[in-house]
């Protein structure tokens, strides 16, 4: 018998402390002064008596449950962030000279705007491949350039990337671009177009043209009328993903979108 009274009470002290460590994250949330605690109340003497006790006591329990707390706080905040991406999804045009993998037919288009000298484009470069490699057919990626104004060798580089589709070799040229990321210069605009095996006159006429230019501008132009700044950004199905999310992140949306029955861009 003495040891089931030993047992209970013990719990009934581990009950109580759990019940102040409660009442601590409360005041601390909603500033409450009084607490229920086995049928009595505490007025807010008593209870910073409890709480001084128990700190000094057993600390661990105060800094787990406000950590506890933290996660759950921002666990929330995440989820109404996802929410509200589904909630204010926007419209984008696609134009024929925007190079493409995939179909127009697939139910998921994610379109990328992006900048070849942005480290997080690169990051986010390989995010894309592992998620068409996932769902094959069911993604079209759509490239849109946004080059930004400190990374000096950004836009010369999506104009090259450009003229390099103009002979059907975009894909190929663009992973050269962002596995050279930190090393883009004129010579290896120049290298990466010969190592592809491009006619070099109609790649120089093409990426130096004015038409290319105003591409790449118009890029940027829908790029602001969207309100997309920093790179990269992703539009899937008209849901906005800024910044270079791992592949699990998009793989929540997308098959969200799947259920929805996609197509609503």
């Amino acid at each position: 018998m003495a040891v089931i009274k030993e047992k209970v009470n013990s719990m009934r002290v581990l009950i109580k402390q759990a019940m102040v460590v409660a009442g601590v994250v409360m005041m601390l949330a909603a500033g409450s002064e009084r607490l229920m605690a086995s049928d009595t109340v505490l007025d807010e003497t008593r209870i910073k008596a409890l709480v001084k006790e128990v700190i000094k006591e057993n600390p661990e329990l105060i800094q787990d449950s406000l950590n506890q707390y933290r996660a759950q706080q921002k666990k929330i905040q995440e989820e109404k962030q996802f929410e509200a991406m589904f909630e204010n999804r926007v419209s984008d045009t696609v134009s024929a000279w925007n190079p493409q993998k995939g179909t127009s037919d697939a139910p998921i288009t994610i379109i990328e705007y992006t900048d070849f000298q942005c480290p997080y484009c690169t990051r986010g470069a390989r995010t894309l491949h592992e998620i068409k490699a996932k769902y094959g057919d069911k993604i079209r990626v759509v490239f849109k350039n946004l080059p930004l104004k400190m990374h000096p060798q950004a836009r010369p580089a999506a104009k090259a990337a450009l003229a390099a589709h103009r002979q059907g070799k975009f894909w190929e040229y663009h992973d050269l671009l962002f596995k050279n990321s930190r090393n883009l210069n004129e010579d290896n605009f120049v290298k990466m177009a010969q190592t592809l095996g491009l006619d070099m006159e109609k790649f120089n006429s093409d990426r130096n043209s004015k038409e290319i230019a105003d591409q790449v501008q118009a890029d940027m132009d829908q790029a602001k009328k969207l309100g997309l700044t920093g790179t990269p950004k992703f539009l899937v199905n008209g849901v906005k993903i800024k910044g270079a999310y791992p592949a699990d992140y998009f793989a929540k949306v997308i098959d969200r979108l799947l259920k929805e029955g996609g197509k609503q861009d």
